[in-house]
């Protein structure tokens, strides 16, 4: 037995798993399969995205996909992309569950594996990946998110954690980089696209469909710009306008109902509704005739071209994509991102020597914990004497302090050796007794079938 070659590192690992499961960055395998809205990949966008849905859709949607994966799912969809984390399962498994599930393309994807995931999840989280470089919303969307899976059970404390790193990596970025003070990316490509129109056309009769957060943001928006004809169409005109009945006051508030109707005739509409399919289309056509500019930041569209006629226009997705790909200027796009890179290469490292300084210390504090065990359990035994007792603890200490500096594997007979050449005046007995017990104990932690127990 004293020639087995002894290797803790797996139990250093082992804590390092512990260390995960109190928000450290996790070691268990974490996949990404992400979609940015291009013109390109819109119509497959559409049928993936969960905006428009209710929460027990999207709830029973996302555990479908964990069943059929046996792997925790988290999903996040926003009005320009749509991104899936998987828990204990290859990028490749989870690229082709969401591609079989959902009958769709998989060629669209982009697919990351753990450091490479959490890196990308920092970029999207930071604004570094939006229309509008350094864009705030996405951050605020994707906490909500989280709060979402846990609240529907969807994900575990232990794997949330995961999400924690990202949302203080993103706070550190934001800082550095001087994010904190940038607009919502829909809410500045709708005011710039506003701005332009009206300095073009003067005051316009305008038309708000829907008075949520968005629909709300957008009647501020034209009071802003001098407007005041504004019509806002809301399901439930009484209940939209106790939403924020300052603004309500400003406006005229009808029903879907009354705006089929055709009576109003707007010549510009801002489309804020949150639907899962198209509100007006071929077979449901806007009820105006006169020319009209539809500007649609509903997500899934609400508006098909077909429901338009040849003197309206529809500015939708695709002219946002397009809009979006000259904005952000005053960055120096190029040198931010580069930058970003380094100042997420040191949070990682950072995150990284963390989990490696908080996984030694536990291990330190086991093999600790278990040497003055056995110095306790002997100072009880028949073995000691008086003579013995005092000095149990102390060599126990001295003991543990050799097997934690060992960096790299060692013999068993090298650290009886240690033991039995002590300079204390130990009996020969309990010398024995020592060496027996420490020999033991060691062997069963180099073991992978060991059960942590007693760690602090």
């Amino acid at each position: 037995m004293s020639d087995v070659l002894i290797d803790l590192a797996w139990l250093t690992e082992e804590f390092t798993n512990h260390v995960d499961s109190q928000n450290e960055i996790s070691s268990n395998p974490i996949s990404l399969a992400a979609l940015k809205f291009t013109s390109d990949n819109i119509d497959v966008a559409k049928e993936i995205t969960t905006e428009g849905l209710t929460d027990q859709e999207r709830a029973r949607y996302i555990r479908s996909l964990s069943e059929i994966t046996s792997s925790e799912i988290f999903e996040f969809s926003t009005c320009n992309r749509v991104l899936y984390v998987g828990f204990g399962i290859t990028k490749e498994k989870l690229k082709s569950a969401i591609i079989n599930f959902n009958k769709i393309d998989g060629t669209i994807f982009e697919t990351f594996e753990d450091n490479q995931a959490w890196r990308q999840l920092v970029k999207i989280c930071s604004g570094l990946d939006s229309f509008i470089i350094g864009e705030l919303q996405v951050m605020s969307q994707f906490r909500k998110s989280v709060n979402f899976h846990r609240e529907h059970g969807l994900i575990s404390h232990y794997n949330s954690g995961f999400f924690e790193h990202i949302i203080a990596a993103n706070r550190s970025i934001r800082k550095q980089l001087g994010f904190n003070n940038t607009t919502e990316s829909m809410l500045s490509l709708a005011t710039s696209a506003l701005d332009a129109l009206l300095e073009k056309n003067g005051p316009m009769r305008t038309a708000v469909l829907g008075f949520g957060d968005m629909g709300m943001k957008a009647v501020e928006a034209l009071l802003d710009s001098n407007q005041r004809d504004i019509l806002v169409v809301s399901r439930d005109p009484d209940v939209a306008a106790q939403r924020n009945p300052g603004l309500a006051k400003k406006c005229t508030l009808i029903s879907h109902n009354v705006w089929a109707e055709g009576q109003y005739q707007p010549d510009l509409i801002i489309s804020t509704i949150r639907n899962a399919s198209p509100s007006y289309h071929q077979g449901q056509p806007l009820p105006i005739n006169t020319p009209t500019t539809v500007m649609d930041f509903s997500w899934p569209p609400s508006f098909e071209t077909s429901a338009l006629n040849s003197v309206q226009t529809l500015l939708g997705m695709n002219h946002w994509i397009k809009i979006s790909h000259n904005l952000g200027k005053e960055w120096d796009y190029d040198s931010t991102i580069l930058k970003s890179e380094t100042m997420i290469d040191t949070i990682q490292k950072r995150y990284s020597e963390t989990l490696g300084n908080k996984a030694q210390g536990k291990f330190r504090a086991h093999v600790y914990h278990t040497m003055e065990t056995i110095a306790k359990n002997l100072e009880t035994s028949p073995y000691a004497s008086s003579e013995d007792i005092p000095q149990l603890g102390a060599f126990s200490r001295e003991i543990a302090t050799w097997i934690c500096h060992q960096s790299s594997p060692f013999h068993l007979s090298t650290l009886s050796n240690f033991v039995i050449n002590t300079k204390r005046s130990l009996s020969t007995t309990m010398l024995t007794h020592v060496d027996h017990e420490v020999k033991k104990s060691i062997l069963a932690m180099s073991n992978s079938d060991y059960v942590i127990g007693g760690a602090s």
